[in-house]
């Protein structure tokens, strides 16, 4: 069987009620360039019924494969497990809830293939319509992206990209457990673009991102794949040393003139420095314990997901 044109990796959590509309609009959407394609639906072990219906998607559209997990496993391990059965010759990733229109799929398929030096695109929203604490959330992981793996200014990290299979076959590589894809992309090449595409509201359901989940994700997005904090607990800790020798070369120089600088009490800057520097022992106490509890799952080798069953499987 000849490789599709695309394959399109959709990693999908209690979506059932709208993925017909998504199989349908990226249909439309690949008719117009008259594109072969492959609609790879992940279940991410949904409670309802998303199985059933990617099932029943499958039944009536060839180009749709559903890949059910045992287990809940995240986003991005869903998405990784469509990356490792994506056949096509260009490999587009995107979110099950519709604010990434499928019709803006060629946009970022037609950048890629108009210039062979690049290795994957990803979109840059001309608005987006997310709330603005998940805004903010977006700006600082695009900043921490910048100082953690060089990430060009220009470029936006989202989950809706096109990418070449040789990057996605090279991303694929990295064992770790804990795999964040655009962090990946990001250590892997620079030869990136960004292309403008709409936003559009979520019209059915609700995100899974809370506050505590979306910290949760930056903190992983950063100690899973980077030391910039280590380095930086260790840069604050040369300072405050070198700042230490150079107070107390000034405090001895004030003594030998004679200015009475020992019969200050300096109460106040002990209780300051002392509260300063205990705060950041345990800081660097609790990031070392970060790091060691995802030594520890790499060290474990917990699988990242188990598929259970596939539409393949039932249809032979």
């Amino acid at each position: 069987m000849p490789k599709p044109n695309l394959s399109i990796v959709v990693p999908c959590y209690r979506s059932g009620d709208w993925l017909p509309e998504l199989a349908s609009r990226v249909k439309s959407a690949m008719g117009t360039r008259d594109w072969t394609y492959e609609l790879i639906l992940v279940n991410d072990c949904s409670p309802d019924a998303t199985w059933k219906v990617i099932q029943e998607i499958a039944d009536s559209d060839e180009s749709v494969r559903g890949i059910n997990l045992a287990f809940n496993t995240g986003q991005f391990r869903t998405t990784f497990c469509g990356l490792q059965q994506a056949t096509g010759e260009m490999i587009v990733t995107m979110d099950d809830d519709l604010q990434q229109p499928p019709e803006e799929i060629p946009a970022l398929v037609s950048a890629l293939q108009a210039d062979a030096n690049l290795d994957a695109v990803l979109a840059k929203y001309n608005e987006k319509r997310h709330s603005l604490f998940r805004k903010f959330g977006s700006a600082v992981m695009n900043m921490l992206f910048r100082l953690s793996y060089g990430k060009p200014k220009e470029i936006r990290s989202t989950t809706f990209r096109a990418i070449r299979p040789q990057l996605v076959k090279s991303i694929c590589q990295y064992s770790t457990v804990n795999p964040n894809i655009n962090p990946l992309i990001f250590q892997t090449t620079r030869k990136l673009k960004s292309v403008s595409v709409r936003h559009e509201d979520r019209k059915q359901g609700r995100s899974g991102y809370g506050i505590f989940k979306l910290f949760r994700l930056m903190t992983d997005n950063i100690l899973s794949v980077s030391t910039l904090p280590l380095k930086i607990v260790t840069s604050i800790g040369l300072l405050a040393a070198f700042g230490s020798v150079v107070l107390a070369l000034y405090y001895l120089y004030r003594y030998w003139s004679g200015d009475g600088i020992g019969n200050v009490q300096g109460f106040v800057t002990q209780v300051l420095l002392i509260n300063f520097f205990g705060g950041l022992t345990l800081l660097s106490v609790g990031l070392l314990g970060e790091y060691v509890i995802r030594i520890m799952d790499e060290v474990r080798g917990r699988p990242r997901f188990m598929v259970k069953e596939t539409t393949d499987s039932e249809a032979s």
